[in-house]
């Protein structure tokens, strides 16, 4: 990593906890409770982690939005990492958040390993191209001000016109670290590539296996890279990988596939899940165009000649990046060919990274030659997509995505954490709580994450009408108390909530 300082990668890597910050203060400014959670999907990996140890300690979790007596047949590090958190005392979000500080120091330190492998960090063009891989982007805030605006946009939706979710898919590489688990599959996914490319299989097997345990998704597609690059050196014969890599990485491939879309689906509430995660959110050429436009391009110039281009297809490196940029871009089109799973899923800024590498030749010694102001507007350009992203949260319109609690919701989960039992079953008739119970205690919601809730348009028409099938909740959170089912009776009340109890 030559003498690049360590304090200067720990100062880049602070603006991954920026997002956490506004909303804490947005919070406390409201006068609401924040918890920390500064996107939606958050909860839902405590609540899973919490699985491993309400019921007596077990290694394999159960869905935790299920209903009880659901099997535990799931199994991530990382969840079991969180679940040892929790046990020992921490608060969810903290627990979460100590997570997420670990996993933003590891995917730091591997982009630095891998960038200086690749590129260098010696000079000053290295330097600032190490600040644009980290914070670099495309041209979507731009294009989507350009656009929206002609459409009539407000400013800072504009800045979203073609970034899907209000830019919370996070399609480069220094967004995912404001995402305490995305930070860890960026992490471990980069320093497998970097042990690949200093030949320690071993290594480079062990973190792949590890992050197909970890996520269907990303551990999927960086077995297919692994082994998929691994045939190719084997047929070109260029010594850059062994049989027993391919072997390996098949083999994990195998296993993954086995485990997610074969011993899963033998559980009827997985199966219900899965029905709901096919699900066609697609990476359209109006979002991974802009948002690959300025690495693409810069990648591109370097085929247009044909020393160039054979100087790249004859180098083992630059194969690699090749295949990565394959494999992960023909997972984001697979709805081409078969029944989407969330194509968008596998994007994840993984087609950026291998992209930028590749043009890392032609934008390096760009930035080496330029003058100060051209400079500057070059740099300006390539982190535009993130300036504006942060920019985005003076707009509450627009960044709406943390979750923040009134005072009387914080009451009724802490009560819910103190007094929650592993045999309660609970329906609110506040999505907050219907959500979080899972997450803060020991109880089990009739309806939580959204997505992860088995029959989840059913189970939400039925917490509407607090008409359940037998035996149902016992504990019902409600705003109305003539709402309260017959054979209930009245045991607390937090604010503007009463808890029912439903007699045995």
């Amino acid at each position: 990593m030559g003498n690049f300082p360590i304090r200067y990668l720990l100062l880049l890597a602070l603006p991954a906890f920026y997002p956490l910050g506004h909303s804490l203060y947005a919070a406390w400014s409201q006068g609401l409770v924040p918890t920390g959670f500064v996107q939606y999907d958050l909860p839902y990996y405590l609540a899973n982690a919490r699985e491993h140890f309400d019921h007596g300690w077990r290694w394999m979790y159960g869905n935790p939005y299920a209903p009880l007596g659901t099997p535990g047949i799931y199994f991530q590090p990382h969840i079991f990492v969180l679940a040892l958190l929790q046990a020992a005392g921490l608060p969810p979000a903290w627990a979460l958040h100590l997570f997420g500080v670990f996993a933003v120091a590891l995917a730091s330190y591997a982009a630095l390993r891998l960038y200086a492998e690749l590129v260098g960090v010696e000079t000053r063009g290295q330097r600032l191209g190490f600040l644009c891989f980290f914070w670099g982007g495309g041209v979507l805030s731009l294009l989507g001000l350009l656009f929206g605006k002609l459409a009539g946009f407000p400013l800072a939706k504009a800045l979203f016109a073609f970034d899907p979710n209000d830019g919370w898919w996070m399609l480069n590489f220094g967004r995912n670290l404001i995402y305490p688990t995305e930070a860890y599959y960026h992490g471990v996914f980069l320093l497998a590539i970097y042990f690949l490319l200093r030949h320690r299989f071993g290594a480079a097997l062990a973190l792949t296996a590890l992050l197909s345990a970890s996520h269907p998704f990303t551990g999927l597609s960086l077995a297919l890279i692994v082994a998929s690059y691994a045939a190719l050196e084997l047929i070109e014969r260029s010594g850059a990988a062994t049989w027993r890599l391919a072997l390996g990485a098949g083999a994990i491939v195998t296993a993954h596939v086995l485990y997610y879309l074969v011993y899963l689906s033998r559980a009827a509430d997985h199966r219900l899940l899965r029905s709901q995660w096919e699900i066609d959110w697609p990476y359209t050429a109006w979002t991974y165009g802009p948002a690959l436009y300025l690495v693409g391009f810069l990648a591109l110039t370097r085929f247009t000649r044909w020393a160039s281009a054979w100087a790249i297809l004859t180098d083992p490196r630059s194969r690699l990046l090749l295949v990565w940029f394959a494999v992960v871009f023909g997972l984001t089109q697979h709805d081409v060919l078969v029944k989407p799973m969330q194509p968008i899923h596998f994007a994840h800024g993984y087609d950026w990274i291998a992209l930028f590498f590749l043009a890392a030749p032609v934008l390096i010694p760009l930035l080496e030659r330029l003058r100060p102001i051209p400079l500057a507007v070059c740099v300006l350009l390539l982190l535009s997509d993130n300036l504006l992203w942060f920019a985005s949260f003076a707009s509450a319109e627009v960044q709406r995505y943390a979750i923040a609690l009134t005072p009387a919701e914080d009451e009724t989960l802490q009560w819910l954490r103190r007094e929650g039992k592993s045999t309660d079953l609970i329906a609110a008739d506040d999505p907050q709580i219907n959500y979080l119970t899972s997450t803060y205690s020991a109880a089990r919601t009739w309806h939580g994450h959204v997505h992860n809730t088995p029959q989840t348009k059913l189970r939400q028409t039925q917490i509407d009408t607090l008409q359940f099938p037998a035996p149902g909740p016992n504990l019902f959170i409600l705003r109305d108390a003539s709402r309260a089912p017959a054979g209930t009776q009245l045991i607390q009340h937090f604010g503007e909530f009463q808890v029912f109890r439903r007699n045995p």
